[in-house]
């Protein structure tokens, strides 16, 4: 009986130890997607609007974790007239 307890139990160490991998992993994969999110907004502001107004962008940016919102500042790279605007906008998001 004890052989079977030892066993049971080794299986469901083994069990959590692969859950906790899956999930550091899933999380690993989550973070570099929302640092790639954040390098195309990056480029294509910097393409669009300036160095400058990259510059000032970033703190706004790194403030960012869900990823919808970080698309909602991509979409005003697409939309907005100007910097100032592009700025105004990503900080409201």
């Amino acid at each position: 009986m004890s052989m079977m307890l030892e066993w049971a139990r080794q299986r469901g160490e083994e069990r959590d130890r692969r859950e906790r991998e899956l999930r550091e992993r899933l999380e690993q994969g989550r973070r570099e997607g929302i640092e790639r999110a954040r390098a195309l907004v990056r480029r294509l502001a910097t393409r669009r609007f300036g160095a400058g107004t990259v510059e000032r962008l970033v703190p706004v940016l790194e403030s960012l974790s869900d990823p919808d919102r970080i698309e909602a500042v991509a979409d005003a790279v697409v939309d907005a007239r100007n910097g100032e605007e592009l700025l105004a906008r990503a900080r409201g998001v």
